[in-house]
């Protein structure tokens, strides 16, 4: 690689500038699209050698050193080093333009942040909450953040957190965080999260220690609002919207989604922010649910910012998958892995607060019975089908008054309001009975007694236990598991997981979610998915063999196909269809403006904790009965809210049919 480095030079040079309107191509063939570099370099075109040489001086005869540690995938590093060029290239374009244009907007991305303060005001913080520790749990917590903020003086890499659920990842890591990027004079500090639900709830947090002008929270549904004070609050609403165009802020706080597009993006926006991953602290929440289908271009991708851009990656799980074998098989020469904490086994045993009761299999209306005879329960099934159905045989038996649903088939907004409404009640205790899909699982702060799960990955297990006599308030919880005949319905991924996950537990039923237990759960897991499952795709932690595509082109020419890779990366299937709900006046109130304002990204913005998705088919139904409205091209709200939005369950199936065929997770 390093002899025929000068020789890519020019070719890393052609993809950067001609993408830097349209975006990234695929190299090509001379024969083959005309939007590939192949295509694009076969164009004659004016001599400006000289015209160059004038305004640069003699910048083609500078000999450039290989600025990458190759480390075996030389596909995926030449790959994210042209990305990270790109980077630069389009964001001090914008920036500049920017400058000339419109020089107030300059003005407002200047932002003073020094870690040592933030350091202080998070020592600060922590000193008040743990001054008093009011529960032997709470001092537990504060000795492992103790030890956390000891490792930030270490050397930067790659490291894990792994810690039971409950046990204060959250704090512990951002102390971790702040220290380390004070150590090494890093810039930033970026926190990668896989559900929205636990990014509002962490922000939170962060706002708290650290104070709302230092946290950029960047995904869908947020929406960044004023302070009192309304010059303050518009100067640093504007920053924040502005910050999010290329992260050139403190402390990020955004989702795997938002951030593992764009590290194999070939789009102006989404890349605009990749350099600015540099020098950075990356701390990836709840890291075994990267698994899938991208998992080890995703493992590799951090790997590679780590190996050649600065940053420090912490991997934070209370599962931690073998991170460090699956790395060793992919790399020839592999970064080390470093735990962030010791006497793991001894740990997870202090947090031990719940023991595991497998049900088996039975049916919904005995579940429904179970359930009805406990004060305070959570149930936590597979589908959306699945909760609503369970919901309506609880309230049959013991009415409405303190039984709960939460699906994504209700609005951002709506779940947020139950969730305060549950809050209240467990804290009361009030008597508290929830069916949820999974998305209550991870990072949602609620404490029940018993807990009931349907049978999925052992990992999926292990964070609805989370949510099981979390605060350690009785002397053991109850999480049972159960299958039902949905659950034999269960298809791909879902299918494998809940099935490895059921050996497992039959191997180790007197401890299910021992690190034991884990650790073979994720070896099974690995080695089903090395095989392809049950076809012949090849390695499922790769699915589109990505690392592939990248690693056995002829690198001898910069042969990559940028696009190509960036339509396949995508880790939520798009093809639900998104739907607003006028929830409420604000809803209502966004929408008439949507109607009159020339530009839509702002009000788009606001409207999303409002937003529903559901299947092309039941979607499609609805707006051929003339139930949903379309307001501007390609945005649609839902007609009738009175009609077809229930207070408990959201939006409604269209039909029978719609209802039945209902398996989406989540």
């Amino acid at each position: 690689m390093i002899e025929t480095w000068n020789n890519k030079t020019a070719r890393i040079l052609a993809y950067v500038i001609a993408g830097h309107h349209a975006g990234l191509t695929d190299f090509g063939s001379d024969s083959g699209d005309e939007a590939c570099l192949a295509r694009r370099l076969k164009k004659a075109i004016e001599p400006y050698k000289e015209s160059a040489i004038a305004v640069m001086g003699n910048a083609a005869g500078l000999t450039l050193p290989p600025p990458i540690q190759w480390g075996g995938n030389p596909g995926l590093q030449l790959s994210m080093f042209i990305r990270m060029l790109f980077s630069c290239l389009v964001d001090a374009d914008s920036l500049d333009s920017e400058q000339y244009a419109e020089k107030s907007r300059t003005e407002l991305r200047r932002h003073d942040a020094d870690f040592s303060e933030l350091l202080e005001k998070y020592e600060t913080y922590v000193l008040k909450r743990f001054t008093t520790a009011d529960r032997p749990i709470n001092a537990i917590r504060n000795n492992l953040r103790l030890e956390c903020l000891e490792r930030a003086e270490d050397d930067r890499g790659m490291y894990t957190l792994t810690l039971p659920t409950g046990s204060g990842k959250t704090l512990a890591s951002l102390g971790f965080a702040l220290k380390h990027a004070v150590r090494h004079g890093l810039k930033r500090i970026i926190y990668v999260i896989p559900y929205t639900s636990i990014i509002e709830q962490n922000a939170a947090i962060f706002r708290e220690v650290l104070g709302a002008e230092y946290v950029l929270e960047h995904h869908s549904n947020v929406q960044h609002e004023m302070t009192e004070d309304s010059d303050v609050g518009y100067k640093l609403k504007e920053k924040l919207l502005l910050a999010e165009e290329n992260w050139d802020y403190p402390v990020i706080v955004t989702t795997n989604v938002q951030f593992f597009e764009s590290l194999f993006s070939n789009r102006r926006s989404r890349t605009r922010k990749l350099h600015n991953l540099a020098q950075s602290v990356v701390v990836v929440d709840e890291a075994q649910l990267m698994n899938g289908d991208f998992f080890k271009p995703c493992l590799l991708a951090l790997e590679e910012l780590v190996r050649n851009y600065g940053a420090t990656v912490v991997l934070s799980t209370a599962t931690q998958p073998n991170l460090a074998e699956l790395i060793r098989g992919a790399v020839q020469r592999p970064l080390p892995i470093r735990d962030m904490v010791r006497r793991v086994p001894e740990i997870f045993e202090q947090f031990k607060r719940v023991r595991l009761d497998r049900l088996g299999k039975t049916d919904e209306d005995r579940l429904a019975e179970r359930l009805s005879g406990d004060r305070q329960a959570l149930c936590v099934v597979n589908t959306r089908r699945s909760a609503r159905e369970l919901y309506e045989r609880v309230v049959a038996r013991m009415g409405a008054d303190g039984v709960f649903h939460l699906s994504a088939r209700m609005c951002p907004k709506h779940r947020l309001q139950i969730l305060g409404i549950i809050r209240d009640r467990l804290d009361n205790g009030l008597p508290c009975v929830l069916i949820s899909t999974q998305l209550v699982e991870c990072g949602v702060d609620v404490d029940f007694p018993v807990v009931y799960r349907e049978l999925a990955g052992l990992d999926s297990i292990a964070q609805a236990a989370g949510r099981c006599n979390r605060n350690g308030n009785r002397a053991i919880g109850t999480v049972h598991v159960f299958e039902t005949e949905a659950t034999d319905k269960l298809k791909g991924w879902f299918q494998l997981t809940a099935g490895i996950a059921r050996s497992i537990i039959e191997r180790h039923p007197d401890d299910p979610l021992s690190l034991k237990a884990v650790d073979e759960y994720f070896q099974e897991l690995y080695f089903y998915q090395k095989l392809g499952g049950k076809t012949d795709s090849g390695d499922l932690t790769d699915k589109h063999n990505i690392l592939g595509q990248l690693n056995e082109r002829k690198l001898s020419d910069c042969d990559l196909p940028f696009r190509t890779i960036a339509e396949q990366f995508r880790l939520i299937d798009t093809a639900a269809k998104s739907l607003i709900v006028p929830y409420d006046d604000e809803a209502e109130e966004y929408l008439e403006a949507l109607l009159f304002v020339p530009k839509i990204n702002g009000i788009m913005r606001k409207l999303q904790p409002y937003v529903v998705q559901l299947y092309p088919q039941e979607f499609e139904a609805f707006r051929q009965a003339g139930e949903i409205v379309e307001v501007r091209a390609d945005v649609f709200k839902l007609a009738n809210k009175q009609t077809w939005y229930d207070d408990q369950v959201g939006i409604k199936p269209f039909s029978e049919e719609h209802h039945l065929a209902e398996v989406l997770i989540g």
